[in-house]
Parts: structure tokens; C-alpha cells; sequence
């Protein structure tokens, strides 16, 4: 008995040793959620508007802030405007991973900091966010502010304000959170 013990316990070790060290996906599903449209494709901007409710002055505008995030390695955040969506916390989450969204590496040492706002027009709840493992400090509470304070405007087709605000906000929190982080 005691050396099926042994035998055991040298393949737990060797079990462990080969995935120490390792950061494991907690989950790489990159599909779209059924029944929800197809994901777009990241092009000249940080910010995607499929419906054509924004400005170019507040595309141009909040591209150069989520530039700036992603230049001084603090997250790389893009904000997507699209209808018809289902299941928007999969959906968002999902895209950020199919987009291979933030820094790669370990979220321990800066990696996996992306950030997807999906704002749905067509949606009684219009904002939805997925903040990847490697921003850990920006919580519910810094984002739900942002929302709280954006909400207004989206409710009444102000969304070049409202998106602004999303941007701006979500900025100057993650800057307060994260100083600008070395390579």
C-alpha cells in the first residue's frame, strides 16, 4: 500500500512542478453567443460605432485618450456601439478575447489589462463593461460611477457626451489606479 502511496504522491509532484509557474486561461471561449451579431473587426480606432450615433470630433477624440492608455501601458481599452445584442456580458467578454484585447503576459505583472465597454442603443440597459484580471484594482465601484455618470446622457441620445464621459472617467480612474507601468 505504502508504495502506491509513493508512486501517487511522485506523480503530484511532477504534476505540479510541470504547471507551476504557469498562468492557465481561466477560459479562452472567442465565440460570438449564439443568436448575437458577428464581432467587428478592430480597424483605426479604439472606438467602434456600428450604428453611427458618434461624432468623427468624438471618435478622433477618445481614440487619442485609449491611445494613450495602451502607449503608457496601462490597459488597452476599446469602446464598441452596437445593436442587437442578447447576452452583452458574454458578448463583451468574448470580443475582448477574440480582439486578444490587453497586454500579453501574466496578469500578475501588468498583462491582460484590457477593458470593453459595449454601449446598446437598442438596450433598456445600455453600458456593459469586461475588465480583464490584469486591471484587479478597477472594481464594480469604480466602474459603476462611471456608468452613474454617463447614464443621462445615454438615455437620451446624448452619446457623444456619454461616451466621452465613459472614456474620460475610465482614464483618469485607471491612471489613479495604475501609474504609468515600464515594459
Amino acid at each position: 500500500m505504502s508504495k502506491i502511496l509513493k508512486a501517487l504522491f511522485i506523480i503530484f509532484i511532477i504534476f505540479l512542478s510541470l504547471n507551476c509557474g504557469k498562468e492557465q486561461p481561466y477560459d479562452s471561449n472567442i465565440n460570438v453567443p449564439k443568436g448575437d451579431p458577428p464581432f467587428p473587426q478592430l480597424e483605426n480606432y479604439w472606438i467602434i460605432d456600428k450604428v453611427g450615433v458618434l461624432s468623427k470630433e468624438t471618435i478622433i477624440k477618445g481614440d487619442a485618450i485609449c491611445q494613450a492608455l495602451k502607449e503608457d501601458n496601462i490597459a488597452e481599452m476599446v469602446v464598441l456601439i452596437q445593436t442587437g445584442i442578447k447576452h452583452p456580458e458574454k458578448y463583451a467578454t468574448h470580443y475582448g478575447r477574440w480582439l486578444r484585447l490587453g497586454k500579453k503576459g501574466k496578469s500578475t505583472e501588468g498583462g491582460n489589462n484590457g477593458i470593453v465597454w459595449l454601449i446598446r442603443p437598442d438596450a433598456k440597459l445600455k453600458m456593459t463593461i469586461s475588465v480583464g484580471r490584469g486591471l484587479p484594482k478597477f472594481t464594480s465601484s469604480d466602474y459603476g460611477e462611471i456608468m452613474e455618470k454617463a447614464k443621462e446622457y445615454l438615455n437620451f441620445n446624448n452619446y457623444d457626451k456619454g461616451i466621452m464621459i465613459i472614456i474620460e472617467e475610465t482614464s483618469k480612474k485607471l491612471r489613479e489606479l495604475y501609474p504609468r507601468r515600464k515594459e
